[in-house]
């Protein structure tokens, strides 16, 4: 049975307007950014293989992820060393409110080989089946460049982020912020977003000098860290889930061993041109529960609801946690005033992220409100059925 990894960023700044990061954007996973409290990294999960010449993409690749938040960013830091050529760090993303590739669904094909994210003589990215719902891909190369690629359910785009006049990644650590120019139309969500990625450069310059090669991508490793705008991602204010994973994948689509969520038992054995991830062993999806609780009730963070998309046309899904045990969940849809409409789930359920579809076609067009109960925590959210 695959097991599903969760990361529940709470922020619980008592007493302040909003939960503030604790993150310095510098390519280092600093020791006094980790943590549980609002606005530290915690682990997304780590690839536990060590690294070597010969084997995977020899000394180079993915250590650790991590994931932070604020009320106004969301974090990733991926600890780990590139190689100074086309290979690169992907990271995918599931976002609430956008609908992208299905899981288990080939990625569609992206015509040409001027993005990474294209189609090649031997294969890529086209075809690769997740384990989350893709939705957006951003990558950094290891010639400094960033691109991205934006899904809808049957389509793909991609393009380099970068300006054509100065690099938007740089290996010194320096914070980039990507050019407003390029961040524009269907890649908006990058809009405001900055990075920073740190290289080895003694003794060996690859992953074998980066402090977090002994420590599994601990305090004090080098790597790529991402800031992103909330706003530009379209993440509800409270409540929000993000899902993610990252990659080390060549310049034309080729997986190496390293993701993270990792492979189970898989090792060094690179994944070859558009590997199946819902046939692999573990689960290939940490999700995260972005929650700033400063300015929420204290159970409406624990329940960590969302409604996506919505407004809602066909489907839209209902997200929300069960903590601490196994718990009695109540989910009822009401109109305005209260009055009960439909009952969408009413059974006990096991700890952890749940999703349940709505099929918003059973429902008139009009404006509703969404109730889940789980034990004696409630939350609610409006949901608009579009005709």
């Amino acid at each position: 049975m695959k097991k599903a990894i969760t990361l529940a960023l709470v922020s619980t700044l008592a007493g302040a307007a909003s939960a503030q990061a604790q993150i310095t954007l510098d390519g280092i996973i600093d020791a006094n950014e980790l943590g549980t409290t609002g606005g530290k990294y915690t682990s997304l999960g780590a690839f536990t293989t060590a690294h070597a010449g010969g084997v995977g993409f020899g000394n180079a690749g993915l250590l650790h992820m991590y994931g932070a938040n604020s009320s106004t960013k969301l974090y990733i830091g991926l600890a780990g060393t590139l190689e100074a050529s086309g290979n690169n760090f992907q990271l995918y993303l599931d976002l609430p409110n956008r609908s992208g590739v299905p899981v288990g669904t080939g990625l569609p094909a992206i015509a040409g080989t001027t993005t990474l994210f294209g189609t090649f003589t031997g294969g890529g990215i086209g075809g690769t089946k997740l384990e989350l719902e893709a939705d957006a891909a951003i990558a950094v190369t290891g010639t400094n460049d960033v691109q991205a690629a934006i899904y809808t359910a049957t389509t793909g785009v991609a393009k380099t982020l970068g300006d054509g006049v100065s690099s938007p990644s740089t290996p010194d650590g320096v914070a980039n912020t990507l050019p407003g120019s390029t961040t524009t139309g269907a890649y908006s969500i990058f809009a405001g977003t900055r990075l920073a990625y740190l290289a080895p450069t003694t003794p060996t310059g690859d992953i074998t000098s980066n402090p977090g090669n002994t420590n599994g991508g601990g305090a004090g490793s080098y790597g790529l860290e991402y800031e992103f705008d909330r706003a530009a991602m379209g993440l509800p204010s409270g409540a929000s889930v993000v899902h993610a994973m990252a990659a080390y994948v060549s310049g034309d689509g080729y997986w190496s061993s390293d993701v993270i969520p990792e492979i189970p038992g898989n090792g060094n054995n690179n994944l070859g041109f558009s590997p199946d991830f819902t046939v692999l062993a573990g689960n290939q999806n940490a999700t995260l529960s972005v929650v700033v609780t400063s300015t929420r009730q204290a159970e409406d963070a624990v329940v960590a609801m969302s409604v996506f998309p919505n407004p809602a046309q066909g489907q839209s899904t209902v997200s929300y946690r069960v903590l601490d045990r196994q718990q009695p969940v109540l989910v009822t849809v009401t109109d305005l005033v209260g009055r009960p409409v439909k009952t969408l789930l009413n059974q006990s359920q096991n700890v952890g992220f749940h999703d349940l579809k709505v099929a918003a076609g059973t429902l008139a067009a009009g404006i509703y409100q969404v109730n889940v109960r789980v034990g004696d925590k409630s939350a609610t959210r409006k949901l608009v059925v579009a005709e």
